[in-house]
C-alpha cells in the first residue's frame, strides 16, 4: 500500500470526507468517515478493529 492510499482511506476503507476525522492508537494514525464512527472506535478500539467495519491492515496504516 502506498503512502498516498494511506493517507486517502477512512478505516472502512471508503475515501476521507472534506473534513478530516482522525485519532492515533498505538503509533498509528487512523481516520474515519465521520464523528460516530470515531466515537465507537473510542468507545472500544480492539472491538473495533476487530469488527468488519475496520477494512484495512492496521500495520500498513500511517505513523504519527
Amino acid at each position: 500500500m502506498s503512502e498516498q492510499t494511506k493517507l486517502l482511506k477512512t478505516c472502512c476503507g471508503g475515501d476521507l470526507p472534506t473534513k478530516e476525522v482522525k485519532t492515533t492508537y498505538n503509533g498509528k494514525r487512523l481516520y474515519f468517515c465521520d464523528t460516530a464512527c470515531l466515537n465507537l472506535f473510542i468507545k472500544n478500539p480492539e472491538r473495533f478493529l476487530a469488527s468488519t467495519h475496520f477494512r484495512l491492515n492496521f500495520e500498513e496504516l500511517e505513523d504519527e
